[in-house]
C-alpha cells in the first residue's frame, strides 16, 4: 500500500499554504496513495477554514487527521473534532493487513502534551490483536528536548516494548510537531519524526524578507524560516510487511538558519529544508 504524510500546513500563519497544498495533493494524486495522513496543525477550526477539510475530503482518496495542540487553541476537543468531521479524537482504522493507530496528544498537564489515562488504556486494546501496526501522533514519542515530546513518553513506549515482547508487531511510530527531521529506534520499535511541511518556527529574532503587506497580513512571519518546497513523504508497505520512506530536499526560501545564529539543528531535531527517505526491514532494523 501507498500512503501520502505531511505535517504543520499552519495555513492561517503562512501566506502561500494554498499553493502548498495544492501541491501536495498533486503530488500524492500523481503517486496514486491509497491514503493520505495529516499529523496535526493543519489549520484553525473556523469557519473560514472549511474549506480545506472539504477539499481533503473530496479527493478521490481518504484523509485522516491527528489534532495537533494549535487546532485546540481557543477551540474545545470537541469543536476541533466536528471541524475535522470526525467522531472521536483518537482512533484506529484497518487497511489490508494493517492496522493503522491515530493519538490524540494534545492534552496538557502543567503545559505539556500528554496521552491521558483512559486513552492509555484504549490504546493498550488496540494493539493486543495480532495485527501490524503503525502509530500516528502529533507530538513526539522520542523526542527529549525542553519538553517537545509527549510528556508521560516513556510509559506509552514501555506499553508498546511490551506488546512487542508477546510478538504484536509495531512497524513504526511516526509524528509532527517538531517542524524538523528525526529517526531512531529503540528496544525494537522505530520513531520518525517528519518535518514541517511550511516552515522552521525559530523565534529567535524577527527577520522582515517579505513584502510590507505580507508581513502585516502574516504578522508571524518575521519569526518563521520558510521551506520554498512543501515537504512531505510518500510511505510504501509491501506484502512482506517493509516499510519504505520516500522523502524529499528542498530548499530554504528567503533566509537560511545560518543567517539569525542558529545551525541545522533546534528543538533537538534536524531543521534542514528536507524529509528523510528510509527502509525499514520486517525485522525492525533500518537499511
Amino acid at each position: 500500500m501507498k500512503i501520502g504524510v505531511f505535517t504543520d500546513l499552519h495555513y492561517d500563519i503562512v501566506p502561500d499554504a494554498d499553493k502548498r497544498l495544492e501541491s501536495m495533493i498533486e503530488d500524492f494524486t500523481k503517486q496514486k496513495v491509497d491514503f493520505i495522513v495529516s499529523l496535526g496543525d493543519l489549520c484553525s477550526p473556523k469557519k473560514e477554514n472549511d474549506k480545506i477539510i472539504d477539499q481533503l475530503r473530496s479527493l478521490s482518496f481518504p484523509c485522516f487527521f491527528c489534532i495537533g495542540n494549535h487546532s485546540k487553541d481557543d477551540h474545545t476537543a470537541e469543536c476541533v473534532t466536528k471541524f475535522l468531521k470526525m467522531d472521536i479524537d483518537y482512533y484506529s482504522i484497518t487497511y489490508d493487513k494493517m492496522k493503522f493507530i491515530f493519538l490524540d496528544s494534545s492534552f496538557e498537564n502543567q503545559d505539556k502534551p500528554y496521552i491521558p489515562e483512559n486513552e492509555k488504556e484504549w490504546l493498550k486494546k488496540e494493539l493486543a490483536d495480532d495485527s501490524y501496526k503503525v502509530i500516528f501522533s502529533h507530538h513526539s514519542l522520542i523526542n527529549d528536548f525542553k519538553n517537545r515530546g509527549i510528556s508521560n513518553r516513556k510509559e506509552i513506549r514501555d506499553i508498546f516494548e511490551e506488546e512487542s515482547t508477546k510478538g504484536k508487531k509495531i512497524l513504526l511510530c511516526m509524528n509532527g510537531h517538531d517542524h524538523g527531521s528525526y529517526v531512531r529506534e529503540l528496544n525494537g520499535i522505530n520513531y520518525y519524526t517528519l518535518n514541517s511541511c511550511s516552515y522552521i518556527w525559530h523565534g529567535e529574532n524577527q527577520v522582515f524578507t517579505y513584502p510590507e503587506q505580507v508581513h502585516e497580513k502574516y504578522p508571524y512571519l518575521a519569526n518563521l524560516i520558510l521551506y520554498r518546497e512543501p515537504l512531505h513523504i510518500i510511505m510504501t508497505i509491501d506484502e512482506k510487511m517493509n516499510i519504505g520512506i520516500k522523502g524529499m530536499k528542498g530548499h530554504y526560501d528567503t533566509i537560511t538558519p545560518q543567517d539569525i545564529g542558529i545551525g541545522n539543528e533546534w528543538n533537538g531535531v534536524s531543521i534542514k529544508p528536507e524529509t528523510i527517505s528510509l527502509n525499514i526491514a520486517y525485522e525492525g532494523k533500518f537499511c
